[in-house]
C-alpha cells in the first residue's frame, strides 16, 4: 500500500505556514482561505487542558457508547483527564440538516462524524476547520495518499478519516466452474474479460454483473477503470462527452442491450430503484461489485453462496487497476467550537493507528492506515482482511469523490437510462449530461 513519505506528505499539504487553532466564526458569503502566515499561539501541554466536548456521532452498533466508546474513551481519560468527551450518537438520518441548523444557530457539536462525500458542503457552509497545518507529518504518516485526499478538499487537509468503505468484486464459484474457469485461478480483469464471460453466462440463463444506472459510484468507477474522470482536475467543467466517458456508456448499453445484466436495474431514479431483486444473492449472477464485509454479510443471506474474492479491473492492460473510491468517515471539528485545543487532542487520540484499528475491532468496520490494518484491527472474518489488502492498494479519491455527488447522479440517472434502453444515442446522453453537469459548476464553482 503507498503510504505518505515525510516530504510527499509535506508537499500534499503545502505546510507553509503554522494556522491558528482559534478560528473566527463563519461571515456570510464564500468560505476564506485559513490564514498561513500568522505564527499559531502556543498550545497548552495537553493533559493540563480541561475542556467539556461535544461530540455527534452515528451508529455502528446495537449500543455505540457502551461497545465502541467506552474502551476508548477510558483509555482517553486516562491520558487527559481534564477534557470530558460527551458522545451524542445520533441517527444516520437528517444529520447533516441537523447540523446546518446548529451551526447556523450558533450551537454547533465541537467535533462531528463527518462523511466523505459531504465535505465540500462542508467548506463551502464554511462550518468545519481547516486542520492542514495542526498536524505533523508523523501523525498522518499511516494514511495512504489516497486517504489523505479523501479526507481533503482543495488540497487542505478538513476531516482525519477513522473508517472507510473498501469496494470490490465478488465472484460467484459455483457458476464460474460451471462456465469452465477454476475460481481460485480465475481473473475477470479487463472488460473483454467480463464480455467473454458475460457471453458464457448468458446461455446459462445468468447474468454476468448487476448495473444500476441509478448507481454513481458504480458510473464513477466503471470511468475510472477506462482512463476518464467526470470532471476536469480544477472543477471547471465536465469531461462527459470524451472518449472515455463515451467507452463507458456504450460498455453499459451493450451489456443491456446483449441481456447481460438484468434489464429492469436500468433506472432513472432512487425510487425506481427501490425493491430490485438482488440476482446475486439468489445464485443468477457471476460476479458483483462488492464491500469489505460482503464476504461473510452475503454468504450469511444467502448460504448457499459460494463466494470467492474477485480482482479489480481496467478497461485494457495499458490502464491502471481500479478497485473503489476512497468514501469513509473521519472527524471534523467545527469553526464555531470554543474548545479547538480540546478537541484537537481528542481527534489526534482517535486516529492513532492502535485506536483506528481498535475502532473497527469494536464497530465491526474496514479500518484506514496501513499499520491500523495490519498490526491492531482483528475483523470478524479473515476474508474480510483479504479483500482489504486485495482492493485497498487500487482504491482512488480524486475531484470526482467530492464534487457534485448527488446533483451528478440526479443529473445522469435519467440519461444513463435513457441510452440503455435506446431512447437516446451514448452521444446524446453525453452530450445532454455534459451541458447539465457545467451548468451546476457554474452555479456552484463560478
Amino acid at each position: 500500500m503507498n503510504t505518505l513519505s515525510r516530504r510527499a506528505l509535506f508537499r500534499f499539504l503545502g505546510l507553509v505556514g503554522i494556522s491558528s487553532l482559534a478560528a473566527c466564526a463563519p461571515t456570510p458569503g464564500a468560505p476564506t482561505a485559513a490564514p498561513a502566515t500568522a505564527p499559531a499561539a502556543e498550545t497548552p501541554k495537553a493533559p493540563s487542558l480541561e475542556a467539556t466536548l461535544e461530540i455527534w456521532t452515528y451508529p455502528r452498533t446495537e449500543n455505540d457508547l457502551e461497545i465502541v466508546y467506552k474502551p476508548l474513551m477510558e483509555k482517553f481519560t486516562a491520558l487527559y483527564p481534564g477534557i470530558k468527551p460527551e458522545i451524542d450518537v445520533q441517527p444516520w438520518g437528517g444529520r447533516r440538516e441537523k447540523l446546518y441548523a446548529a451551526c447556523a444557530a450558533g450551537e454547533p457539536p465541537d467535533i462531528w462524524y463527518a462523511t466523505t462525500d459531504t465535505l465540500p458542503t462542508y467548506v463551502q457552509k464554511d462550518i468545519i476547520l481547516p486542520l492542514q497545518d495542526l498536524f505533523t507529518p508523523e501523525e498522518l504518516a499511516d494514511y495512504t495518499e489516497s486517504e489523505i485526499a479523501a479526507a481533503s478538499y482543495n488540497g487542505i487537509l478538513y476531516m482525519p478519516l477513522q473508517e472507510a468503505e473498501v469496494n470490490g468484486f465478488g465472484y460467484n464459484a459455483k457458476l464460474l466452474r460451471e462456465l469452465g474457469y477454476d475460481p481460485q485461478t480465475a481473473v475477470i480483469e479487463t472488460w473483454d474479460d467480463i464480455y467473454a464471460l458475460a457471453e458464457k453466462a448468458k446461455a446459462k440463463n445468468w447474468y454476468v454483473e448487476g448495473i444500476r444506472t441509478v448507481d454513481w459510484a458504480e458510473w464513477v468507477v466503471t470511468l475510472h477503470e477506462a482512463g476518464g474522470s467526470v470532471f476536469s482536475a480544477d472543477r471547471t467543467r465536465s469531461l462527459m462527452t470524451e472518449q472515455p466517458a463515451i467507452d463507458t456508456l456504450t460498455r453499459w448499453v451493450t451489456e443491456f442491450k446483449n441481456g447481460w445484466v438484468p434489464l429492469e436495474y436500468a433506472v432513472g431514479s432512487e425510487q425506481e430503484a427501490q425493491g430490485l431483486p438482488s440476482y446475486w444473492l439468489s445464485g443468477e449472477q457471476v460476479t458483483a461489485r462488492t464491500e469489505d464485509a460482503a464476504c461473510w454479510r452475503d454468504v450469511e443471506s444467502a448460504p448457499e453462496l459460494e463466494y470467492v474474492i474477485g480482482h479489480p479491473r481496467r478497461k485494457d492492460t495499458s490502464l491502471k487497476l481500479v478497485s473503489g473510491v476512497v468514501s469513509g468517515q473521519g472527524w471534523g471539528i467545527t469553526k464555531l467550537s470554543q474548545n479547538k485545543e480540546a478537541a484537537l487532542v481528542w481527534v489526534k487520540f482517535m486516529i492513532t493507528p492502535e485506536n483506528i484499528g481498535l475502532f473497527s475491532t469494536l464497530a465491526g468496520t474496514t479500518p484506514v492506515g496501513t499499520r491500523a490494518k495490519q498490526e491492531f484491527w482483528k475483523p470478524k472474518s479473515p476474508c474480510v482482511l483479504e479483500h482489504v489488502s486485495r482492493f485497498s492498494p487500487h482504491l482512488f479519491a480524486d475531484q470526482d469523490a467530492n464534487t457534485l455527488w448527488q446533483e451528478s447522479k440526479l443529473t445522469c440517472a435519467p440519461h444513463f437510462q435513457a441510452a440503455v434502453l435506446g431512447k437516446e444515442t451514448v452521444e446524446e446522453a453525453l452530450e445532454a449530461i455534459d451541458k447539465e453537469l457545467n451548468k451546476l459548476i457554474k452555479e456552484r464553482f463560478g
